[in-house]
């Protein structure tokens, strides 16, 4: 039994029976918190690449080099590249919000809001469709594998995330 309540508490589901609130560290804080980190870090990627910020130089990965190749061999303007770049950042930025505001209310123990949770996975998803969408126009096949791979993460922790909320009576 004793192992049970260890467990579920990990997870982000309570005992009913002692109506104990969840703790702020459990594996649904853990995957809001991860997807946040991801899509903060990935929009931020594509403003900061190869950037000196002080601290350290924020290497990343070198997108204009890799769009820069998918724009020549399928004849698109190569002055849509940073557009492109800046726009698809600000939408991985766009993502992360919710997720943090979720993040927030979910440790201070306040109501989550199911709207927010929803739409920000729905976007998140929507994003690596259209990511997928383009590794196949663009013809790169490790891309696609790594987008897809992220879509089924994206689910699953979904699907986790919201079975503890709910079973938690998170949401509002």
């Amino acid at each position: 039994m004793q192992e049970n309540t260890i467990a579920s508490s990990h997870l982000g589901i309570s005992d009913k029976s002692t109506h104990a609130a969840p703790s702020a560290l459990n594996m649904a804080n853990l995957v809001v918190l991860h997807w946040a980190i991801y899509w903060v870090m990935n929009g931020l990627d594509k403003f900061l690449n190869r950037t000196d910020i002080s601290l350290f130089t924020w290497f990343g990965k070198d997108r204009t080099e890799q769009f820069s190749g998918y724009l020549e061999r399928t004849d698109i303007s190569i002055s849509l590249l940073e557009p492109i770049l800046y726009v698809t950042g600000v939408l991985e930025l766009l993502v992360a919000l919710p997720l943090l505001m979720v993040l927030t209310a979910a440790c201070n123990q306040r109501p989550i809001s199911r709207r927010l949770f929803e739409h920000s996975f729905f976007w998140g998803t929507l994003i690596f469709t259209g990511f997928s969408f383009f590794d196949v126009i663009f013809g790169d096949r490790a891309e696609l594998w790594e987008h897809g791979t992220f879509f089924i993460g994206l689910l699953l922790s979904y699907k986790l995330a919201k079975e503890a909320y709910t079973e938690n009576g998170q949401f509002e």
